[in-house]
């Protein structure tokens, strides 16, 4: 888990949320005097995933019956003092941001002997990620309803100074099945808070995702826009604007920003939408667009008619992208994309000693997916010879465990 400090901008809450332990802690993470037991409100169902630093399971209020999710952090994986600071910092950025329609609601937090347990809401639609997989793309007007709901919770995010840092669709929700779904966003295990005028500093989020002055060093809230702006592309064709089959290429990729826009799809999606793509995707921060004023946009605003776009659901081939033979499902399979975070700059595809893995929480879902391709082994290599992540032969993954990571950090 990458560890994201507190600026001295924002006093900590000092109570963060409804937060508890159990009477016999001495010793404590949460630094609460309330107490109880999580067992005692809820019972622990099917396991939905798990990560690096514990498991998520469904959870069902014994009272009310209501059912929700809880992820639960194992004490033991908590090594350093930075990791216990990452827990109550996502867990005070959950609760300065819970209330708004568009994030993940954090309910409770229970401290035991063993375990840091996160009681929140779950979401029945599952991730947009999975939608991604089984419909390729989204139409226009399916796209800007989505991504008007993204950017209305960056922009609260913002506001809060509060940087996101890990905006991809693994991280965005859908709250129900329903075709009309509003989304969530989840996942603030590298959140952190930025002051106005401030450049934080340190690598982290998703190598697709990650803007290209995150990889130099110096990165503040403009970062999300980049991210969300990669997020627009891939609804709208399928495809990420920026792609290598190592996560050094990609990252090579990203610096380059060589941004195109193949015929198909592009020559059936409105100039309007290409032009707020390129705003977003603007290679110098204080150029590129705000949350708000993308928001502002008018493709963002525009409720007429769209072009016809012939099969505009059909999964784009990566052979017409020069991309090699696959499809969405195959090339930005969730494992090629893990979330990390560094104490230092990842320079020219060398990740630096301090690299840490970290594996997400994000599958809040009611019910397990469909199983998926996805790499067998991830290694980083700090010899001579490689510093590159290569992508080796896929796999099947346990539909269940389908956000477990499977690498080796040397």
């Amino acid at each position: 888990m990458a560890v994201a400090k507190i600026n001295s901008s924002h006093e900590p809450l000092k109570q963060p949320c409804n937060c508890y332990r159990v009477s016999s802690l001495i010793e404590t993470i949460l630094e609460t005097e309330q107490t109880s037991n999580l067992k005692d409100k809820y019972v622990l169902g099917e396991q939905l995933g798990w990560g690096q630093f514990g498991v998520i399971r469904v959870c069902t209020d014994k009272m009310t019956g209501e059912a929700l999710a809880c992820k639960s952090i194992s004490k033991d994986r908590l090594v350093t003092s930075d990791d216990a600071r990452s827990v109550k910092l996502e867990i005070e950025i959950m609760t300065r941001l819970s209330g708004h329609d568009n994030v993940v609601d954090l309910k409770a937090v229970y401290e035991d002997e063993n375990y840091v347990h996160l009681v929140m809401e779950l979401c029945a639609g599952g991730e947009l990620f999975q939608q991604l997989e089984k419909h390729g793309r989204f139409s226009e007007a399916e796209a800007r309803v989505l991504f008007k709901h993204l950017m209305q919770v960056v922009l609260y995010c913002h506001e809060n100074g509060v940087v996101h840092r890990d905006l991809k669709p693994e991280n965005i929700l859908l709250a129900s099945k329903s075709s009309s779904s509003p989304i969530k966003l989840a996942d603030f295990g590298l959140a952190t808070y930025v002051k106005p005028g401030q450049s934080l500093r340190g690598t982290v989020g998703s190598p697709f995702y990650i803007a290209p002055e995150v990889l130099a060093g110096g990165y503040n809230q403009a970062a999300d826009v980049w991210s969300a702006g990669v997020i627009l592309y891939v609804l709208l064709s399928g495809m990420p604007p920026f792609w290598g089959k190592t996560k050094s290429r990609i990252f090579d990729a990203v610096r380059a920003a060589d941004l195109r826009f193949p015929s198909n799809p592009w020559d059936h999606i409105t100039q309007s939408a290409k032009e707020l793509v390129r705003g977003m995707l603007c290679t110098d921060p204080s150029q590129r667009l705000t949350a708000q004023q993308v928001l502002d946009n008018s493709w963002m605003k525009y409720d007429g008619p769209y072009p016809e776009e012939p099969g505009q659901h059909e999964k784009q081939s990566c052979e017409e992208w020069g991309l090699g033979d696959g499809s969405f499902s195959t090339l930005m399979v969730r494992d090629h994309d893990v979330s990390f975070g560094t104490g230092s700059p990842v320079s020219h595809g060398v990740l630096s000693s301090t690299f840490k893995c970290r594996s997400s929480f994000s599958s809040f879902l009611a019910e397990p997916s469909a199983p998926r391709f996805a790499p067998g082994g991830f290694s980083f290599h700090n010899g001579d010879d490689s510093n590159a992540l290569e992508i080796h032969a896929p796999c099947i993954l346990n539909a269940e465990l389908c956000i477990r990571q499977h690498w080796s950090c040397n």
